[in-house]
């Protein structure tokens, strides 16, 4: 788990807390459906998670840190901007041959159409065009994503990568 989930996993924790507590003293008030605590009529909390989004939707987009706070975080984000996780990728596409940069553009600009939430990377390894897919952390997971998309590109395969962690 990276330092800023952890952070936000403290934040929502501290939420649930806070709400917990307030409901503990009776000073329960309406929670919305994406909050993390629902008080039941026992009084006893059912903490479920939530996401990131959700969480800034229940706050309303109002996080107040202290300057030493936001300081660690920034300190946090850049000292593991250079941090390498390996994982892998799905190559879709790689060829040396003269219209070669064209095909690899059009490759990748219909893999974004088709599929906006999984990354796209060409690059120029020379003398090839490459056109690489996803960014898994396990191998089960590449392997169910490379057989989803087999049907639309059949020279699909494996390949092992590092990539950022941020």
């Amino acid at each position: 788990m990276t330092d800023m989930r952890r952070l936000i996993s403290i934040l929502i924790v501290a939420v649930v807390a806070a709400v917990h507590a307030s409901a503990a003293q009776g000073q329960v008030r309406e929670v919305p459906d994406t909050a993390a605590v629902h008080v039941q009529a026992d009084s006893a909390a059912i903490v479920r998670y939530m996401s990131y989004d959700s969480l800034m939707t229940y706050l309303k987009g109002q996080v107040r840190m202290s300057d030493s706070l936001t300081k660690a975080i920034g300190a946090q984000v850049e000292k593991n901007k250079s941090r390498r996780a390996q994982g892998y990728r799905l190559r879709i596409y790689f060829d040396n041959s003269q219209d070669a940069r064209a095909v690899s553009e059009q490759i990748a600009d219909t893999f974004r159409v088709h599929y906006p939430e999984v990354p796209v990377f060409r690059i120029y390894d020379n003398p090839y065009f490459k056109v690489t897919v996803g960014e898994f952390r396990s191998k089960s997971d590449a392997m169910r994503f490379l057989e989803a998309i087999r049907p639309e590109y059949p020279a699909v395969f494996l390949v092992r990568e590092f990539f950022s962690t941020i």
